[in-house]
């Protein structure tokens, strides 16, 4: 477990994440974009020679969840698959809690395109592990311009309910 893994499990516990006695995806985001909100993205950057923060990578963005995640996972006894073969490609991660399983697939927003066809990827890819739900986690730039349709939410792709959460993030404030 490295540092942040420690920090995140120190300032969670258990019941954060389950509702009438069931884990509850949805409140792990809700608690991943708090983390997120209080942490900021510090603890993924790179640093030039000098120590200096100097960019956020895509990858970086993606670790900070990875991490999250591991932390609360390992917490609450469950299992994490990651780049897990779907049949149809691999995806990020499935996440076994409670003998329930959540197919996880992590963007960065670049387009309003790109946005919808990750949703379609996404259920394609429940659909392969006859799962009925899928997560769908975007980051999104604060100076992004986007449509109305770009936005957290619920909606039913090829009979699979993806769950669509955005995560803001500034690349001018560390």
């Amino acid at each position: 477990m490295n540092g942040e893994q420690k920090e995140i499990s120190l300032t969670h516990i258990p019941s954060d994440f389950y509702e009438n006695n069931r884990f509850n995806i949805s409140k792990l985001i809700k608690n991943y974009k708090n983390y997120v909100k209080r942490r900021g993205f510090k603890p993924f950057m790179e640093r030039d020679e000098n120590g200096n923060y100097k960019s956020i990578q895509e990858s970086a963005l993606i670790y900070s969840f990875e991490t999250f995640i591991t932390a609360i996972v390992q917490e609450l006894k469950g299992k994490i698959y990651r780049e897990a073969d779907t049949g149809l490609g691999k995806s990020d991660m499935i996440i076994n809690i409670d003998n329930q399983e959540y197919l996880i697939e992590t963007k960065v927003y670049s387009g309003v395109s790109r946005f919808e066809e990750g949703k379609q990827q996404l259920s394609y890819y429940a659909e392969s592990l006859q799962l009925e739900k899928a997560v769908y986690l975007v980051y999104v730039a604060k100076r992004a311009r986007k449509p109305k349709t770009v936005k957290d939410g619920k909606e039913q792709i090829n009979n699979i309910e993806v769950s669509t959460y955005l995560i803001e993030y500034d690349e001018t404030k560390w």
